[in-house]
């Protein structure tokens, strides 16, 4: 399967010894940038760097959105990566678990109540959910 970034992110993500879709809290991603929160706050407002925002009202970063700035911030010419510019991704249910910190009944649950991206049947008995549709539910809560 081929990967939705591109080699050079992935390969610097490698050898920083991150994953693209690890998450990071405020505090880690100030110390991963090394700058303090109130300039990674900034950054924020100013809509220089991408982040989720949680449902308790904090935000995290991917590693990707840390890596993509950091790029941008070093050579000014690193394309952005958006929505549109990756393929689909399918998440599995443990991913989407990770990424959204809850469990699979309560998924269920907000699936039933149309207050979360409905899942794709890969086959008979195997669904997932679209990358893209759980990174804007999250950043939107």
């Amino acid at each position: 399967m081929q990967s939705p970034f591109p080699d050079n992110l992935e390969e610097i993500a490698d050898s920083m010894g991150i994953a693209l879709y690890q998450r990071f809290t405020l505090n880690e991603g100030a110390l991963f940038l090394r700058c303090s929160v109130s300039d990674i706050t900034k950054l924020q407002k100013q809509g220089k760097i991408e982040y989720i925002k949680l449902i308790n009202g904090s935000t995290d970063f991917f590693g990707y959105q840390l890596l993509q700035f950091l790029l941008n911030s070093i050579s000014g010419n690193t394309p952005k990566i958006t929505e549109q510019s990756l393929p689909e991704r399918i998440l599995r249910t443990k991913e989407v678990q990770d990424m959204t910190s809850l469990s699979r009944t309560t998924i269920w649950r907000l699936e039933r109540k149309g207050e979360f991206p409905n899942r794709v049947a890969l086959s008979s008995g195997s669904i997932g959910w679209r990358a893209t549709e759980i990174e804007k539910w999250i950043r939107e809560r």
